[in-house]
């Protein structure tokens, strides 16, 4: 393969910052005309976004609040993939976490990147048929939210109205919605 013509050349790494979820390097670069500057980049482990389907058809999302922009989101289950695990594991694991249903079938609908002009996060999006009675949350110490089933309808009234408009959850259900024009799932 080829070479990128636009790849720039990192020169060198400076972190400056270290927390739990997240790290932020500062790196020197060179770009392809030789001129040199920085970016700054959020360094992230990946997440799993899933949607979850009810036998009776309905989608099981999470209403959680986010600090970052002051408000409760009407969101996607979601959650960072630990370290080693596979992201098919983290997202059986977040699913039964956060909204207290099991996993019965589990498809992969694809991945993106969330917000590469500054950070390196990838999502893996998936589609789950769920049992029908969840057997209780078992949410992080840090989590406050809470599960909700929603229509196919409500959703993209939700997507219409601006109610739902958190992007991880805008593209699943967009993904979730090729795959299913395409006869791949229910």
């Amino acid at each position: 393969m080829a070479e990128d013509p636009m790849r720039e050349k990192t020169l060198g790494t400076r972190r400056i910052f270290e927390g739990r979820a997240l790290t932020v390097d500062i790196l020197d670069i060179e770009m392809p005309d030789g001129r040199k500057t920085t970016r700054e980049v959020l360094r992230h482990r990946g997440a799993v976004c899933v949607l979850g389907r009810l036998p009776d058809g309905r989608f099981v999302l999470v209403r959680q609040y986010r600090k970052a922009v002051e408000r409760t989101l009407l969101e996607c289950v979601a959650g960072c993939i630990e370290p080693g695990e596979a992201p098919e594991a983290a997202a059986r694991r977040e699913t039964r976490e956060e909204s207290g249903h099991e996993v019965l079938a589990l498809t992969p609908l694809g991945k993106s990147l969330p917000a590469p002009g500054y950070c390196d996060e990838v999502h893996w999006h998936f589609y789950a048929e769920l049992k029908a009675e969840p057997d209780g949350q078992r949410l992080d110490t840090d989590e406050n939210l809470r599960p909700v089933a929603l229509t196919a309808g409500e959703i993209d009234a939700a997507i219409d109205a601006g109610a739902l408009d958190d992007g991880k959850s805008i593209i699943l259900w967009h993904l979730y919605r090729r795959a299913q024009a395409a006869g791949r799932l229910p």
